[in-house]
C-alpha cells in the first residue's frame, strides 16, 4: 500500500480534507475551504456574491438607521471661499420703547433683543415680536447669547447676563413641532398636508416661540462683577467682567454641578486678558461702559474680544487662555480702515468662513477712508477685507445712530446690527 508523502498530507490539511487537526506542538487548527468547492468555481462565486450582498445589506441598514439631522435642522454655513459682500436690505424700527442693550441670532429667521425691560424674540423678516421675558427680580439685562445644540433634548439655550449673574432659558423645538403637526392635521380634517410628496411632519418648525422648557434659571453668580458680555462653546462659558477688565472662563461641567446648589458661586478656571510684559501685551481695557464684546471663533478655536480702550481686536486660545499675537491687531499708522474715535471697536462677530465684522461708534473718521461704521477683516491676519455700506450720513444730514451690537444669522448669510436708537439693520450677503 502506497504511503502518503509529506507534501500530500500538507495539501489535504490546506484544502479541507482534514478541517480540524492538532499539530505536534499541541496547537489546534481549522480550515473552512474545501477542495471540492475550489474545484467548482460557480459555487465559489455564489458564495462570494452572497457574502458581498450581505455586507451591502448590513451597511445599508446601518446608514438608513443612523441618527441624522432633520429637514428642519441647522442650515448650511456660507461657503468659506466666498468673499463677504453685505448690503443693507431691511431696517426694523419701533422694536422696543426701552433702551436697547444687546442682540443675538436665534434659529432661522429669528433673533433675540435685550432692552432695559427684558428680552424679546423677534422675526427678522418683519420685526414682529413673538415673545417677551422679564427678570423675576426686575433686573435689566446687560448681554446675551444663544447656543444651539440639535443633539440635545434641550435644543437651545438663551444665556442672559445681568450685572452679577447669568441666567439661562432652555428650549426644545420638538415640543413646537408636535403641536404644529397636530394643528396642521386637525385643520386638514385629520389628513396630513402633502407637499411634493412629503408630509409636513418631515419638516418640523424650528422656532423658540412657546418652546421654552421653563422659566429662566440662574446658572452662575459673580458677586461684585459688572457682567457685560457672555459667550459659550460646548465645553465652556466665557463671561466679560467690565469691573475687572477680564474675561472669566468656566467649565460647563463645573456649572452643572451647581444646578441644585443654593448659591451658584464658583471661581473661574481661567483668567483671560491680563497684561503680559513678556509678550508685550498691554492687557484688556474695554472703555465703552457698560459694553463689551466677546465671541468665539471656531476657525481658530479662540475667544476674540473688542479691546475698545486700546483700539484693538485681541484673540486668546480657548484651552490655555493665552494671548495670540498672530491673530490680534491694533490701530497703527498707515493701517487701512484703522479704528478711530474715543474708543473702538465696540462690537464684533466672527464668521466660520474666516472673517471678522467690527462695529464702531461715534463720528466716522473721513481720513481713514471709511464710509461706514461696519468693516470686515480677515480673522487670522487682521487685513481689511470689505466695508458694509448702509445708511450713510452726510454733513448736512442728522447724524445717524451708532451701532452698539452685532449678530450673525444661523446660516451666516445675514448680519444684524443693533443701533443705539433701538433699530436693527439687516445686511444680506449678495
Amino acid at each position: 500500500m502506497r504511503q502518503e508523502t509529506k507534501d500530500e498530507r500538507r495539501e489535504k490539511k490546506a484544502l479541507g480534507y482534514k478541517h480540524e487537526w492538532t499539530d505536534t506542538g499541541g496547537h489546534s487548527h481549522r480550515v473552512i475551504f474545501d477542495k471540492k468547492t475550489l474545484e467548482r468555481p460557480q459555487t465559489t462565486w455564489k458564495a462570494l456574491i452572497f457574502v458581498a450582498a450581505l455586507g451591502l445589506l448590513v451597511g445599508g441598514v446601518a446608514i438608513l438607521t443612523a441618527p441624522r439631522a432633520k429637514d428642519g435642522g441647522r442650515l448650511p454655513l456660507a461657503p468659506t471661499n466666498v468673499r463677504p459682500d453685505f448690503a443693507l436690505t431691511t431696517t426694523l424700527q419701533n422694536l422696543t420703547t426701552e433702551r436697547p442693550v444687546a442682540l443675538t441670532a436665534g434659529w432661522g429667521d429669528e433673533f433675540f433683543l435685550a432692552d432695559r425691560g427684558g428680552v424679546g424674540l423677534y422675526r427678522v423678516g418683519d420685526g414682529e415680536r413673538l415673545q417677551y421675558w422679564k427678570s423675576a427680580e426686575g433686573d435689566a439685562p446687560t448681554a446675551l447669547t444663544f447656543v444651539a445644540d440639535e443633539t440635545s433634548e434641550k435644543n437651545g439655550a438663551l444665556l442672559i447676563a445681568y450685572p452679577e449673574r447669568i441666567d439661562a432659558i432652555y428650549f426644545a423645538t420638538n415640543r413646537v413641532s408636535s403641536e404644529a403637526e397636530t394643528s396642521e392635521t386637525e385643520e386638514n380634517g385629520g389628513e396630513e398636508k402633502k407637499n411634493d410628496g412629503l408630509s409636513e411632519k418631515s419638516a418640523p418648525t424650528r422656532t423658540a416661540q412657546n418652546a421654552a422648557l421653563g422659566e429662566a434659571t440662574t446658572i452662575l453668580s459673580i458677586p461684585g462683577a459688572a457682567v457685560a458680555a457672555v459667550a459659550a462653546t460646548p465645553e465652556r462659558l466665557f463671561v466679560g467682567d467690565f469691573n475687572a477688565d477680564r474675561v472669566w472662563r468656566y467649565s460647563w461641567r463645573t456649572l452643572d454641578a451647581l444646578r441644585n446648589a443654593e448659591k451658584k458661586e464658583t471661581p473661574p478656571d481661567c483668567e483671560i486678558g491680563a497684561p503680559d510684559e513678556a509678550l508685550s501685551y498691554p492687557g484688556f481695557r474695554p472703555a465703552t461702559e457698560p459694553r463689551m464684546s466677546v465671541v468665539y471663533s471656531s476657525t481658530t478655536n479662540e475667544i476674540v474680544v473688542a479691546n475698545s480702550g486700546l483700539f484693538r481686536v485681541d484673540a486668546f486660545n480657548v484651552d490655555s487662555g493665552a494671548w495670540s499675537a498672530e491673530h490680534s491687531w491694533t490701530k497703527t499708522p498707515g493701517t487701512e480702515r484703522a479704528f478711530a474715535g474715543a474708543a473702538n471697536p465696540v462690537a464684533l462677530i466672527v464668521s466660520p468662513s474666516g472673517w471678522i465684522a467690527t462695529a464702531e461708534t461715534g463720528k466716522i473718521d473721513a481720513a481713514s477712508g471709511k464710509k461706514s461704521p461696519l468693516q470686515i477683516f480677515d480673522a487670522k491676519s487682521g487685513n481689511w477685507v470689505a466695508e458694509i455700506l448702509g445708511a450713510v450720513s452726510t454733513e448736512n444730514e442728522v447724524r445717524v445712530a451708532s451701532p452698539i451690537g452685532l449678530a450673525l444669522s444661523e446660516d451666516g448669510r445675514q448680519i444684524l446690527a443693533l443701533k443705539s436708537n433701538g433699530e436693527v439693520e439687516v445686511y444680506t450677503n449678495r
